[in-house]
């Protein structure tokens, strides 16, 4: 006999993904994920390096770099300007450009994306890696 509720559980429990686990496969990223599962976000625009200033003067943004091939690593907020003056800014790609990686220390750049959602405290910056 077949039992509806151990089909119903089983797909559960496959369905289940711990997002700690998930990797970037593919850029631009479709979604964002932390350690507590999906976030709930859309990204808005690309943005330049004149926006990302913007955003850190008017109340500081949540950086998050996506590598295709590792999970999101996300910047503590308390870490965002120094990030963005230490690593962001040497490597940050302009949005039109076709990113010439040579052009850039150590041969990678970031293309970068401000992504929202509703209860949202601080833009996220998506930073997506190139190399």
């Amino acid at each position: 006999m077949h039992d509806r509720a151990s089909d119903q559980q089983a797909t559960e429990i496959v369905g289940y993904m711990n997002a700690t686990n998930k990797v970037a496969t593919q850029l631009p990223l479709q979604e964002l994920w932390n350690n507590d599962g999906f976030v709930a976000a859309a990204r808005e625009r690309w943005l330049s390096a004149k926006d990302i200033t913007n955003l850190l003067r008017n109340g500081g943004a949540q950086f998050v770099v996506a590598d295709v091939g590792t999970s999101l690593h996300w910047i503590p907020i308390s870490e965002c300007f120094d990030f963005w003056k230490r690593e962001v800014q040497p490597h940050l790609a302009s949005p039109e450009s076709k990113a010439a990686l040579g052009n850039y220390p150590d041969s990678y750049c970031y293309f970068a994306s401000e992504w929202s959602r509703g209860n949202l405290t601080s833009p996220i910056v998506v930073l997506e890696k190139q190399h």
